[in-house]
């Protein structure tokens, strides 16, 4: 028999609910469950997205227990509640307002479970300029200095084909989850971590960055403060433009064509979510240069939304119809007519333009420049010179709302004997 390893059944006591999907979220609780906790995984009625991914799902959903819960409802939400007042750590991934929306605030939670540990993960964190902004994981690398780290030999900058901001983000979830249970225990109050993806991987960058690389010229302002002012308007449409191929009369033809291309493939070949599609295949999972020789991050992986709105963006609608199967099959053609559309703009005048759109597209920022953006400045506050600890105890963690604080020797759950 093996020996048993130092670490396990450390937290047995601890029971943790997981309301996360895919990577980050799943990650952390991940470790928490190889280190003995209970993990009740909560799914919406037709499961979490990674289920799509069978291999990821069974890779980081070991040792956990999974109910049905359609938070939309009455019903969901109260059971959710319930169940919270069980648990020690709840972990949440949603985009920030999502879960207040669905009335299961923060306030809302520690009002039925005042020890509870709640971890909201999210790509930019609860507050700050680009809060509300989808991304994946190569735009988080763009933004935070790491393509340019990572630049080839002709300057082009690349990303990792590790999900570095995924995967950093779940160990410091859990390692902020720890900290948190050992502060509530001290004080019988729960507390309120936000962990963000980008601060993590500016932290790595940052590490990696410092002293290695000469000074380079002051930052470009003009990006960043136009990628952080988001427009207050609705989206609109870009004007119907280039078709794929040079004459748009024959798109429907082509696209007719492509789709049946598509489901051959499907056939031949069966395509669960993106069980066999490697990201960098992907001509929208990629970086392209702007018409001032800077270069963005387009980080779209399958979602439709976000590809029909870069295609209008772009004013390449007939683009915007072709589905996944078809964009990967024709990469080389989608990379070209993608590369010559951004190169009608600078990256400043793209930054102004596309989050309208709420495409997930951000710069490509050396690390200098990503210590002065302003979304990162105000997620760093006063110890943006030196990002190495991508959260602070002090500043990332409050104590629960007044209420009931009163009687918190009542929740106190004894240490259990060896």
């Amino acid at each position: 028999m093996s020996a048993q390893h130092p670490l396990e059944g450390t937290l047995d006591d601890v029971r943790v609910l997981d309301l996360t999907q895919n990577l980050p979220g799943p990650y952390a609780t991940l470790l928490l469950a190889a280190m003995g906790a209970t993990v009740l995984k909560v799914e919406p009625p037709r499961g979490e997205t990674a289920r799509g991914v069978p291999s990821l799902f069974g890779l980081v959903n070991r040792g956990k227990q999974s109910v049905v819960l359609d938070l939309k409802q009455d019903a969901g939400r109260e059971a959710l509640l319930k169940l919270a007042e069980e648990c020690d750590v709840l972990v949440e991934g949603f985009r920030p307002g999502v879960i207040e929306g669905l009335g299961l605030s923060p306030d809302v939670l520690l009002a039925r479970n005042p020890r509870l540990v709640i971890c909201r993960i999210s790509g930019f964190g609860q507050v700050g300029p680009y809060a509300q902004h989808p991304a994946h994981d190569l735009n988080l690398q763009a933004l935070t200095g790491v393509c340019h780290l990572s630049r080839d030999r002709s300057g082009h900058p690349l990303g990792s084909a590790l999900p570095i901001a995924d995967l950093s983000a779940g160990g410091t979830a859990a390692t902020a989850i720890l900290a948190a249970l050992r502060k509530r225990d001290r004080t019988g109050a729960g507390l309120v971590l936000d962990v963000a993806l980008s601060d993590t991987v500016q932290s790595w960058a940052h590490v990696w960055d410092q002293g290695l690389t000469p000074p380079t010229p002051r930052a470009d302002q003009a990006v960043t403060r136009a990628f952080a002012r988001l427009t207050e308007h609705p989206s609109r449409l870009a004007q119907q433009g280039a078709a794929l191929i040079g004459r748009p009369e024959r798109a429907r033809t082509v696209g007719n064509a492509l789709d049946r291309a598509a489901e051959s493939l499907r056939k031949s070949a069966p395509v669960q979510g993106l069980e066999r599609l490697k990201l960098h295949a992907l001509p929208h999972y990629g970086t392209y240069e702007t018409r001032d020789g800077r270069w963005l991050a387009v980080g779209i992986v399958d979602e439709n939304k976000f590809w029909r709105a870069l295609c209008d963006a772009l004013e390449l609608p007939h683009l915007g119809k072709l589905p996944v199967a078809a964009r990967v099959l024709l990469g080389n053609v989608v990379r070209r007519q993608l590369a010559r559309a951004f190169q009608r703009l600078t990256l400043a005048e793209w930054m102004e333009r596309l989050p309208r759109h709420e495409v997930p597209v951000t710069p490509v920022l050396d690390v200098r420049e990503a210590t002065v953006d302003a979304h990162l400045l105000t997620r760093l506050g006063p110890d943006a010179d030196a990002p190495v600890v991508p959260y602070s105890l002090a500043g990332r963690l409050s104590a629960a709302p007044e209420l009931n604080a009163h009687e918190p020797g009542a929740l106190t759950r004894p240490v259990p004997t060896p």
